[in-house]
């Protein structure tokens, strides 16, 4: 039994892992909090595993996963996806910020400084990691 495609089975695994470790807690803590939501996740996390196993094990299904894998256009699509979820999260942690200073202002209560201190410590990390970008995309070619 060969593995065509590694990354895929390694993804795969980890569902399946992940699919288990939920049953699995439940056996320490107790099934009482188990319902439905966890059943279905579970489900769905060990099909999900189960098959990309088989996908990545099967020389013809490996081989069309790389090939979408390596598309341009799937590349490009993920790559605008992730520049707009970082722009979402980017402007969506400004916004928190903002409403904390203005409730700090309005309430003078430390618990909007408390809030906010994270929510600035993330902005400067994203300025930071966008300016480190533009450089290293800048130099490198």
């Amino acid at each position: 039994m060969k593995i065509y495609y590694k990354k895929k089975f390694w993804a795969s695994v980890g569902s399946l892992v992940l699919g288990l470790a939920l049953p699995g807690t439940c056996l320490f803590v107790g099934w009482e909090r188990f319902d439905w939501k966890d059943i279905v996740l579970t489900v769905l996390l060990l099909l999900c595993g189960a098959s990309g196993i088989l996908r990545s094990l099967d020389r013809e299904k490996a081989r069309q996963d790389k090939d979408e894998d390596r598309d341009e256009r799937t590349r490009y699509n993920a790559l605008r996806g992730r520049a707009m979820a970082f722009r979402v999260l980017y402007w969506l942690n400004f916004a928190i910020l903002a409403a904390c200073i203005v409730g700090w202002g309005l309430t003078d209560q430390l618990v909007y400084i408390q809030t906010a201190l994270p929510c600035m410590v993330l902005f400067i990390v994203g300025w930071i990691t966008r300016i480190a970008g533009d450089f290293y995309y800048e130099f490198r070619g």
